[in-house]
């Protein structure tokens, strides 16, 4: 009788969080780290819209779950900052702004991108967004009453689909980006998460894989490989560096370039991409961002406090679950409500919610989230799945082939009929007709040989896979990972710096004086600005072959919708004027095209 395999036993959740918990590396002029839940809600009050429920100093996380319930149709939030600071309050944290280099993110990115960035600075006197002051009430209330040296995770493990899946939830009681760091935005509270993938195998759980919540990331992207080159690792803990200010996380240390993807905006984004990528296919680099992109830089330099094991600073780790209270119990939001439409001032919802009250794909999903749900957690897997494909491929094919044979003898004897029926006057409509059959059984003889012929290169192909060493490149599964900028230096840079600060609000004034101004000279003139800046702005990035090719696509635009216009206002003499336009100006753009293919 054989005996029984022995079984690895399992660690217990909290050890298997302990052993991989990740060490955080923080900017140096982070003013907020990660804080006890109980801690932020006893600070915070609770409001339904308008209405007060419950004053700060009262609200504890079991009468938080007692007054969702109590009103489950509502949309509940916490309020941090009752009182935000004025102007001399505010001085008094001055010390704290951090101590950056400057970036030249003015001239990082496009012109279109600056006056976006004007636009959108100004958008915050229309939307909701959060009072100056409020960041360094924040500071201080998390300094005096959320025990700051106390840094808190909440873990959660998930087992599925062959991975242990190990959380770790941060509560942070501000994101102060865009008052502290320059950013984008401001709101209180701020949920981020880390997750540790292990694969199970029969020695236990092995980590594979490591994800962080970022900004410009998603899908694949979001992860790395446990034995990535650019993954550092202090023992088996992850090193992460988090923005300042943003605690967005970043696997390689420096700073980053925002861009923004509104959901509106989004099918017009992948339209100018299409149109782009048709127009320029030369200008291949500069794709990453596929978003709008601002001059905002995300810090993420790892030259101040780091959290974690063997740290100044540990963990302080809380198990949590769908059965925690709070962490289901709660749909509301972590922070001030500023009913900000476009939502970068607006409070997050918890670890497990959405701001409209949905499970987060984080939550409920956290394979799919980081792109896992195709990856096998043993290596093997992928060629066992090969070998059973290629199983099946030799089924088709061995089908195939008995099929052609079958009907590569039809063919023929159709064929004979035809050719036989053909010498006969009285029978030619049915030689016709046998003809006809001829042409539909080799058409169909032909596209299965075609399929045969595709089955035949899917497996030659398999089998090349399973013939090279089985060891895939750490990064091979990254589409379009964010990479930090590098700001240029020199005098050229320096220029850069000058143009995108002049540029960009008197741009914007000649664009709105072209359609204001009622003088036509006057409009003439602002538009011949316009042009100039736009040919300064090429011209400073080095993009002059750029606009040029562009201008000249226009002009071929321009000519087929003359030509076409000629055709059907004028007809007679001018009728052929519309197609010879329309066929130089399709030459124009095609010839341009493959100009600069090639």
């Amino acid at each position: 009788m054989a005996e029984p395999e022995e079984t690895v036993p399992y660690e217990s959740d909290l050890e298997l969080l302990r052993r991989y918990e990740p060490v955080l590396s923080y900017t140096d002029g982070e003013r907020f780290f990660p804080v006890d839940v109980e801690d932020y809600v006893r600070c915070c009050g609770l409001w339904r819209g308008e209405e007060q429920l419950v004053p700060a100093g009262q609200l504890t996380t079991e009468v938080l779950v007692a007054m969702a319930a109590r009103y489950p149709d509502s949309q509940l939030s916490l309020l941090l900052v009752q009182e935000p600071f004025h102007r001399k309050e505010v001085r008094r944290y001055s010390h704290a702004k951090p101590p950056i280099a400057k970036s030249g993110r003015l001239a990082a990115v496009g012109l279109f991108g600056r006056v976006f960035d004007v636009l959108l600075r100004a958008s915050l006197f229309l939307r909701g967004s959060v009072p100056g002051g409020v960041a360094a009430a924040a500071a201080d209330l998390y300094e005096r009453r959320m025990n700051p040296y106390r840094c808190t995770y909440y873990g959660r493990v998930v087992r599925e689909g062959g991975y242990v899946v190990l959380q770790y939830f941060f509560l942070y009681a501000m994101n102060d980006w865009r008052t502290t760091f320059s950013g984008v935005n401001d709101h209180e509270a701020d949920w981020e998460a880390v997750t540790v993938y292990l694969a199970e195998s029969p020695d236990g759980p092995r980590p594979a894989w490591v994800a962080v919540s970022a900004h410009d990331e998603s899908g694949d992207d979001l992860r790395r490989r446990w034995d990535d080159p650019e993954l550092r690792r202090v023992g088996d803990h992850p090193m992460i560096y988090v923005g300042a200010g943003s605690h967005s996380g970043a696997f390689v240390r420096g700073r980053y370039l925002v861009t923004v993807n509104p959901a509106r905006l989004r099918p017009v984004l992948r339209g100018t991409r299409r149109v782009t990528a048709f127009a320029f296919p030369w200008l291949r680099e500069g794709r990453r961002h596929t978003g709008v992109g601002i001059p905002f830089i995300d810090y993420a330099m790892g030259d101040g406090e780091e959290i974690g094991p063997s740290r100044a600073r540990g963990w302080h780790p809380v198990l949590i679950s769908d059965e925690t209270p709070w962490v289901s119990g709660f749909h509301g939001l972590w922070g001030r409500d500023t009913r900000d439409w476009v939502g970068g001032e607006r409070a997050p919802a918890g670890p497990r919610y959405e701001r409209d009250g949905r499970v987060r794909t984080l939550w409920a999903d956290p394979l799919g989230w980081a792109g896992l749900q195709k990856v096998p957690p043993q290596p093997e897997d992928d060629d066992r799945a090969l070998r059973e494909r290629i199983a099946i491929l030799n089924r088709e094919i061995a089908d195939a082939d008995a099929t052609i044979e079958r009907d590569r003898e039809e063919l023929r004897r159709l064929r004979a009929a035809a050719v036989s029926l053909g010498h006969h006057e009285n029978a030619r409509a049915l030689a016709r007709q046998r003809s006809a059959d001829v042409v539909k059984a080799e058409n169909a003889l032909r596209a299965l040989v075609r399929t045969r012929t595709d089955l035949a290169e899917e497996r030659a192909a398999h089998d090349a896979t399973l013939a090279r060493p089985p060891e895939a490149e750490p990064q091979e599964h990254l589409r379009e990972p964010n990479v930090p900028y590098t700001p240029t230096r020199g005098s050229r840079t320096r220029f850069l710096n000058v143009w995108a600060a002049l540029s960009t609000p008197l741009f914007i004034l000649a664009v709105v004086g072209v359609f204001v101004v009622p003088h036509e000279p006057v409009s003439i003139l602002l538009a011949g600005v316009v042009f100039l800046f736009l040919t300064m702005e090429a011209w400073a990035r080095r993009r002059m072959l750029a606009l040029a090719t562009g201008l000249l696509m226009l002009a071929g635009a321009v000519a087929v919708v003359v030509g076409l216009s000629f055709a059907v206002v004028y007809g007679g003499r001018y009728v052929l004027l519309g197609p010879m336009v329309v066929v130089a100006g399709v030459l124009l753009v095609v010839n341009l095209r493959e100009l600069f293919r090639s």
